[in-house]
This record gives C-alpha cells, sequence and structure tokens, in this order.
C-alpha cells in the first residue's frame, strides 16, 4: 500500500546522494528546514504536515514559508460519497489548506487541468492515507500552503474497486471562468469512460488556447450536417398491367361528399374538376377476392387538379362479405 510519506526527521543539507532520493514533497521540506525557500517559492503549495491518524505522530514536512492566513477546511470523501467538499477553494497567498481523510481509503494528488486523472510530474502527492468506516481517531489530515494565486488541480488516485477520479473526485484551488471546477471534474469523467453514466449534460470543447463547456445540443448542432435541399428525382412512371381476364374486375369504388347520405346502392362518379396544366389522372383498377378488396392507382409528380380530394371520401358502405 502506498502510505503516503516515510520521511519524519532532519536532514543536512549537504546530503545530495539522500536528496535524490526524496520525493518532491520532502526535497521542498528539506529546503524549507535548512533555510532556503527556493524550492519552494517556485511551487504552487508548499506541504507543511502530514498525518495518518490516531496515534501516529505528525510528519512536519516543512515551516510556512510566509505569514499564515486562513484555514480552509476540506473533508476528503466520507458519507458525502466520492466527492472533496467543497469541491473547491478560493485561496490567497499564504493561506493553509487542510484536509481530512474519511472513509474509505483516499488519497490527495496533484494533476493537471488537460489531464485530471493523471498524476503531475513532481507534484504533491498525500498518498493512500485510509480510514476504514471511520474508525480512525482523530481522521487522518494532510496540509498545505498555498504560495501564489495560480490555479492548481487535485485528485484521488484510489481505482479500487473503480476509479473514484472517473467517478468525479476531484478538486481544485483558484479554477477560473475559463477553466472551472465543473469543467475539469467533468473531463475527469469523461476520460475515464463514466459520463454518461453519471448524467453529463454539457460536452468538452477544447480550444487552442482556452477550454469551455457547450451544451450538448450546440455541440451536436455544430458537427450534424445541414438536411439536404435538393428536389428529389422524378419517379419513374408506372405502367398499369392488362385486366384480368378472372374474376372479373369490380367497378372502382365510388366517390362521394361526406354529407352525401349513403346506401348500398354505388354512387355515379363525380366529374372530376378540370385539371391543371401539365398533370394527368390515370384510372386505378381494383377488384374483390373472397372478401377482400385490392386496387392500385397512379400518382406521378405533377400537382394535383385544383380542389381535387378536398373534403371527399371513398369506400362502399355495408358489411365485407363472410
Amino acid at each position: 500500500m502506498d502510505s503516503g510519506y516515510g520521511y519524519g526527521g532532519s536532514m543536512e543539507k549537504g546530503n545530495m546522494d539522500q536528496k535524490d532520493t526524496m520525493s518532491a514533497d520532502q526535497k521542498n521540506a528539506m529546503d524549507a528546514k535548512s533555510g532556503s525557500n527556493e524550492a519552494v517559492a517556485d511551487a504552487p503549495v508548499a506541504v507543511i504536515s502530514s498525518y495518518k491518524g490516531g496515534m501516529a505522530p505528525v510528519e512536519k514536512m516543512a515551516e510556512p514559508a510566509m505569514a499564515k492566513g486562513m484555514t480552509h477546511m476540506v473533508t476528503v470523501g466520507g458519507d458525502a460519497g466520492l466527492v472533496f467538499s467543497p469541491s473547491s477553494v478560493m485561496a490567497a497567498p499564504g493561506d493553509m489548506v487542510e484536509f481530512t481523510f474519511m472513509s474509505t481509503n483516499h488519497t490527495l494528488t496533484q494533476s493537471t487541468f488537460p489531464q485530471p486523472c493523471v498524476k503531475m510530474q513532481g507534484g504533491a502527492d498525500s498518498g493512500f492515507l485510509p480510514n476504514p468506516n471511520n474508525t480512525i481517531s482523530p481522521p487522518p489530515t494532510y496540509m498545505f500552503q498555498v504560495m501564489d494565486t495560480k490555479p492548481t488541480w487535485w485528485y484521488c488516485k484510489q481505482k479500487k474497486p473503480t476509479s473514484h477520479c472517473g467517478k468525479g473526485m476531484t478538486f481544485s484551488i483558484n479554477p477560473t471562468a475559463d477553466k472551472s471546477q465543473e469543467m475539469f471534474m467533468q473531463m475527469a469523467m469523461q476520460q475515464n469512460g463514466t459520463a454518461a453514466a453519471a448524467g453529463a449534460t454539457g460536452a468538452m470543447v477544447m480550444g487552442s488556447s482556452s477550454s469551455m463547456m457547450m451544451p450538448t445540443s450546440t455541440v451536436l448542432a455544430q458537427v450534424t450536417p445541414p438536411a439536404s435541399t435538393s428536389t428529389p428525382a422524378a419517379a419513374p412512371p408506372v405502367v398499369s398491367p392488362p385486366p384480368a381476364a378472372a374474376p372479373a374486375a369490380s367497378p372502382p369504388p365510388a366517390v362521394v361528399s361526406p354529407d352525401q347520405p349513403q346506401n348500398n346502392a354505388a354512387a355515379a362518379p363525380a366529374s372530376p374538376p378540370a385539371m391543371a396544366p401539365g398533370s394527368s389522372v390515370v384510372t386505378g383498377s381494383g377488384s374483390m377476392v373472397n372478401g377482400q378488396c385490392g386496387c392500385s392507382c397512379l400518382c406521378g409528380v405533377a400537382a394535383f387538379p385544383a380542389g381535387a380530394g378536398m373534403g371527399m371520401v371513398g369506400g362502399l358502405s355495408g358489411a365485407v362479405p363472410a
């Protein structure tokens, strides 16, 4: 198990071989204890202490490099689930950020905005600070001092039984409108294949110099080609087959007006209205076999004659023969 830092005692500045084997946090701590703040000043945060909870000693990593500001308290995991509570803070240089680790086993690991779930090279990392079922009292803590106002990005690197970062367990300090905590969390979920399950309502659109969240409908509108406006090609004319010799074709269904009373006698077909120039009408055909009727007609691409079909109905009244 990656349990965090093993460094807890003082070291001499001149022992370079031993310093080469230390983590970035421990190198910063060594420089601070020896009176050199150069490494700490270049880092966005300076780790102050790490505490595994219970009877374990508090590991002092460094003294504050500047006057202390306010202390921001953040809860990691616990009853709220796979989240940092709050998920972001706005901190001034000198402010302290203290993380309290609750169930079950989490980390605070520094990453970058484009790759939320990948540890930043040389970034801070608390290591795993387990607290099974919140049974460790006092709980584990991790504290650092903010050195400037630049945004910093963090996540939990636990992957058992599932990726905590992929579920959105991310944290940020001093996020901006162009690079917000919500964007950071959504990218973490998308890159780990869980955005759909989490019900993400936006899509991340990455640019060369900035990123922004856009509604999914807007993104789809940008990538969906417009519908074709061209007129479809005219269908070839359909040639009606010659009428069959048997059975005898029944006359075409009568067409009657909706307000005309219907009876069992076939009504005389109404005279069709005058046809528009260039249009044509082809007589249809129909048949009745064993109580089933079938008919066919030809519809061309020309416009119907003015008024044709308006308010008209067709068919034969009466019951279908058994």
